[in-house]
């Protein structure tokens, strides 16, 4: 009797609980943020400098292309904007009329970005600013020894380039750039401004970060 007894207290209790409706699953809506946002960004170039224009880019006495570096760091703003500082290497601009004769040249410059993604392809623009080193190393010349020469001025470049899904994450991009530099004179080479057309291939890989606790 008392076992019967049970059996219908439980029966009683089931039949509530099955007349239930579970709630529904959140939509993607009501879900909380993910843990990790994309900071920012390192990235890692390699090409040619191209000098254009004046004396640094004339076809007889001017400056060969010479292998150029660029290496940049830079922190998102939001979809579109990030900021960040860039430095570029422009390791050997050969002389063409005078053997020997060479100028290196380095540069520091922040820089601001504008990204425009489309399907797996991220157009880009960039303008950075900020100071130029440049050196002429001591060479022979006609039996004549010439001393070295070096010095620093301000310059801009600008440009822009396209950058497509890579390996491991990362992406590859070719970029294209113009750089300005002011003045290229010191006590033994004068060359007044000087230009230069940059095409470079360029590996970027995202930086993660964690986001803080509400």
């Amino acid at each position: 009797m008392r076992l019967a007894a049970g059996a219908l207290l439980l029966a009683c209790l089931a039949g509530p609980a099955r007349a239930q409706v579970l709630p529904d699953l959140p939509d993607l809506g009501e879900l909380p943020p993910p843990s990790r946002y994309l900071a920012g960004y390192i990235s890692a170039g390699l090409g040619w400098s191209r000098p254009i224009g004046g004396h640094w880019g004339d076809g007889s006495d001017g400056f060969k292309t010479s292998q150029a570096l660029s290496l940049a760091v830079s922190k998102r703003v939001d979809e579109v904007l990030s900021y960040g500082a860039e430095t570029f290497y422009g390791a050997r601009y050969l002389n063409l009329g005078v053997d020997g004769m060479q100028v290196k040249l380095l540069s520091l410059t922040p820089f601001v970005k504008a990204s425009f993604p489309e399907g797996n392809k991220i157009f880009y623009g960039v303008l950075g600013a900020g100071v130029y080193q440049w050196r002429q190393q001591a060479y022979t010349a006609g039996g004549v020894r010439y001393g070295s020469d070096s010095g620093s001025s301000g310059g801009v470049n600008l440009g822009g380039g396209v950058s497509y899904p890579f390996l491991f994450d990362t992406r590859l991009a070719l970029d294209l750039r113009w750089h300005h530099v002011f003045n290229v004179s010191g006590a033994r080479l004068d060359l007044g401004s000087a230009d230069s057309l940059n095409a470079m291939f360029t590996l970027t890989y995202g930086v993660w970060k964690k986001r803080k606790a509400p």
